[in-house]
């Protein structure tokens, strides 16, 4: 059994989204099912997701266990994402932007897809569109470069 849920939690207010989410994981445990949670929302992917894959322009750029994705992401996407998200508790800060522009109408660069707005970008990134990669078990990869 499984559940798609598209973007489920999408301009619904907090109060809202906590129902919906109660509701997904009160069906995930009494049907015994599986869901397939796609949203762009990180804040609930911590409370409902086991694993969690992170695309980046259609390709998947990171994999891993949910918490230790969100602990520790490891892809240069995966990592600004997560520092874009603005922060509950301690001191308010500014945003982190990840600079640069989405690929659109299909444009797609050559080489890697986010070398154009990644920190960590070597020129043969955008010669070479790198591999998923297990770098641990359980995690996967796109990029030669995950660990600088």
């Amino acid at each position: 059994k499984l559940l798609v849920a598209d973007e489920p939690t999408t301009a619904l207010d907090v109060t809202i989204q906590a129902q919906i989410l109660d509701l997904l994981k009160d069906l995930k445990q009494r049907l015994g099912m599986s869901i397939l949670l796609i949203t762009h929302n990180l804040g609930i992917v911590g409370d409902i997701a086991d694993r969690v894959a992170v695309m980046y322009a259609g390709q998947v750029v990171e994999m891993a266990p949910a918490k230790e994705l969100l602990r520790r992401p490891l892809h240069p996407y995966t990592k600004a994402l997560i520092a874009s998200v603005p922060k509950l508790s301690g001191r308010v800060s500014r945003l982190t932007a990840i600079p640069g522009n989405v690929p659109v109408g299909g444009r797609l660069p050559s080489g890697c897809r986010f070398h154009p707005r990644c920190a960590v970008a070597k020129p043969e990134c955008s010669k070479n569109d790198p591999e998923l990669v297990e770098v641990e078990p359980g995690r996967w990869v796109r990029c030669p470069w995950w660990n600088q």
